[in-house]
């Protein structure tokens, strides 16, 4: 089953729970409680991986087709999640309800306005002295035309799987920080990962499009020489925080 969830990209997940183990042997704490995964839907749930560790397993989503494939997961393996519609802008439980709270590539899909309230909405609902786990695209990955067109400062609409219009927002450092001025920041990392195949599709005629986006000072000439090594400058970089509920 572990192996099932891995095919889904739940490294970061992995990465959460390894976390709060390494938090509670630091206080000398063995109890589990009680987890949040704020767009738990989907045919392979990472809320699952905690399940399976113990914790009292909560997740929301506001798709209940999403739910529809998690709820069928569940049952298969014999899980008890508890699963509910339900905004990640208006988190439908009472504050300091929870232990623990996540987000796993979800919060990407919100305007910035959106992603502080979603933030918000976390910290409000998480016990105090909680931990929590969010992360938002960096102003780093490249091309930012692979999101589509910027419709507003750092965010981007375009074409995700059947949508048409998928929403992405990008945050530079400072003002990712800023999102989560109210926590504790415990840990943070920005995981880059390079886009090799995209980059291995792309012509010379469309890279020299790229040119305008480049912002490296290159001349014309410079760029067109550096289709060759292109892998390396394709890249989606992600900003990770691990927090804690300070007060």
């Amino acid at each position: 089953m572990k192996n099932v969830i891995l095919r889904t990209n739940a490294v970061p997940v992995y990465a959460f729970l390894s976390f709060i183990n390494g938090q509670h042997r630091q206080e000398g704490v063995s109890r589990r409680g009680k987890i949040l995964d704020c767009g738990a839907g989907g045919p392979v749930p990472p809320l699952a991986l905690f399940q399976r560790h113990g914790f009292e397993a909560w997740g929301i989503d506001t798709s209940d087709e999403q739910l529809d494939k998690a709820r069928r997961f569940s049952e298969q393996w014999g899980m008890d999640l508890h699963l509910r519609t339900g905004d990640m802008r208006c988190i439908p439980f009472e504050d300091e309800t929870f232990d623990y709270v996540y987000e796993h590539y979800s919060m990407c899909h919100l305007s910035k306005r959106d992603t502080a309230l979603a933030i918000s909405q976390m910290y409000r609902v998480l016990k105090r002295r909680g931990l929590g786990f969010l992360g938002v695209i960096s102003v780093d990955s490249w091309p930012k035309s692979a999101f589509g067109q910027e419709r507003a400062p750092g965010e981007y609409s375009g074409e995700e799987g059947e949508d048409e219009s998928a929403l992405h927002s990008m945050f530079g450092d400072e003002e990712a920080d800023e999102l989560v001025s109210a926590w504790e920041i415990i840990s943070k990392e920005k995981q880059i990962r390079y886009l090799r195949k995209a980059a291995n599709e792309v012509s010379l005629e469309a890279w020299m499009e790229l040119y305008k986006e480049a912002e490296t000072g290159f001349s014309q000439e410079t760029w067109r020489a550096r289709y060759a090594t292109r892998g390396g400058s394709f890249q989606y970089a992600h900003l990770y925080f691990y927090l804690r509920k300070a007060r």
